[in-house]
């Protein structure tokens, strides 16, 4: 994605494609588009340090002596000194506001360990059945996941074992992870799914003034000790969604608008309400080639979640594990039977007045699906979410007068749109 200011468009970067050999597809791939990040995600403007500076489109940065935060998950670009306040007071400030949010997330929507007065997704894992006060911030996400009727929390025990798949970098390893090579992970994952799906087994339910009760049936805590599961509960990858909702609210709290905040995983929350012109590159898969299909242009606050079946970055790494044959195995994985399936290789939703989690609980199920259902697309646009998908070297849009330049045309291969 590319920023643009009030009176200038800096220059498009390059359209990539990237080709992925049969063998060692995983190691070339990274070597090619290792850059696509920063385009994916964030604003194509410098990273430039910020205190003392001129005014100017900057990177924010957590600030490094501060407690362990996620930060390194995302990129924060803002505008300093726009508002008409000193670029370096204001950068400072939204520094210290970024650096409090991003440690809060982290600790919140760790699983991994606990931390002094943190009633985090760790701490409710080792107190099933027990009734929790918890961060307003992790209350709301519970009642977004149950308003939708979303049971990927519940998953846990199923991402522990796709994690082990995720770390494994030779394709003889995965035999011992991949439920679709060993029948006995596969009946693992079948039946952590039936519990997962039953909210008689397992639930988190919404006591009110932000208490929480992870309810355990007796016959999965048998089982759960039985097997050695500790993780019941797990946002796993969705939590980006939340931390970037939760990270946007801090900052229009405080009235800072005028920036952006990406995750590598494909969220976006633009905060600039003006007319300022921005622009979102496309990306597609097609096979083992993944081409940079075209650009798009819009203005105003926006909410962008992009989803994809494949890796574009080394940091991919922990949501995907990539065969020597070019099959590849990711962590979308269906709540209904725990297995890892997509409907499309890529799908862009945006919406002005949707944050990035609504968008993601609307598009899940057409998403993480056997086959995909177009017409469910087109129904979100009453609820002001559109949605921008590839087949067959077109780019598919359904936002009237949606800008989509810049296509690919190169080596025999052209890209063209059409609405739908």
């Amino acid at each position: 994605m590319r920023r643009t200011g009030t009176n200038e468009r800096p220059v498009v970067r390059p359209v990539i494609k990237a080709e992925l050999s049969e063998k060692n597809s995983k190691r070339r791939l990274i070597v090619v588009i290792v850059l696509i990040l920063l385009a994916t995600s964030a604003f194509t403007y410098g990273i430039v340090s910020y205190l003392g500076k001129e005014s100017g489109w900057t990177t924010i940065v957590a600030k490094s002596a501060s407690e362990r935060n996620c930060s390194d998950e995302f990129v924060f670009q803002y505008c300093l000194g726009a508002s008409g306040a000193s670029a370096t007071a204001e950068g400072k400030e939204i520094q210290l506001l970024y650096t409090d949010a991003t440690v809060k997330a982290y600790q919140l929507f760790n699983t991994d360990e606990t931390f002094d007065d943190v009633h985090n997704m760790a701490y409710l894992n080792q107190h099933p059945n027990e009734e929790v006060k918890v961060d307003d911030v992790l209350y709301q996400a519970f009642y977004l996941l149950e308003k939708s009727g979303n049971r990927s929390l519940y998953l846990g025990p199923v991402y522990e074992v796709y994690d082990g798949l995720f770390s494994c970098t030779e394709d003889y390893m995965t035999a011992d992870y991949d439920p679709q090579q060993n029948d006995e992970v596969a009946s693992f994952v079948e039946q952590v799914s039936a519990f997962s799906s039953n909210s008689d087994a397992i639930q988190i339910e919404l006591l009110g003034n932000d208490k929480v009760k992870l309810k355990v049936s007796d016959e999965y805590l048998a089982f759960a000790k039985e097997n050695e599961v500790t993780d019941y509960i797990d946002f796993y990858w969705m939590k980006n969604a939340f931390i970037i909702d939760y990270l946007a609210d801090v900052m229009i709290q405080n009235n800072y608008t005028l920036g952006s905040i990406s995750s590598y995983n494909g969220f976006v929350r633009n905060l600039d309400e003006s007319e300022n012109s921005y622009s979102y590159n496309l990306y597609d898969r097609e096979e083992n080639t993944i081409y940079g299909a075209g650009v798009m242009d819009y203005t105003g606050a926006k909410s962008i979640v992009y989803l994809r079946n494949y890796r574009m970055t080394e940091v991919d790494d922990q949501y995907f594990y990539e065969f020597e044959n070019g099959e590849i195995r990711n962590a979308y994985l269906d709540a209904a039977d725990g297995k890892s399936k997509t409907s499309l290789n890529n799908l862009v939703c945006y919406a002005t007045d949707q944050t990035c989690t609504q968008i993601l609980l609307h598009i899940m199920p057409v998403y993480i699906s056997d086959s995909f259902d177009a017409s469910a697309l087109s129904a979100w646009v009453n609820e002001g979410i559109y949605s921008i998908y590839c087949a067959d070297h077109t780019i598919f849009y359904n936002e009237d007068g949606l800008k989509i330049h810049d296509l690919y045309e190169k080596d025999g291969v052209t890209y063209t749109t059409s609405k739908f």
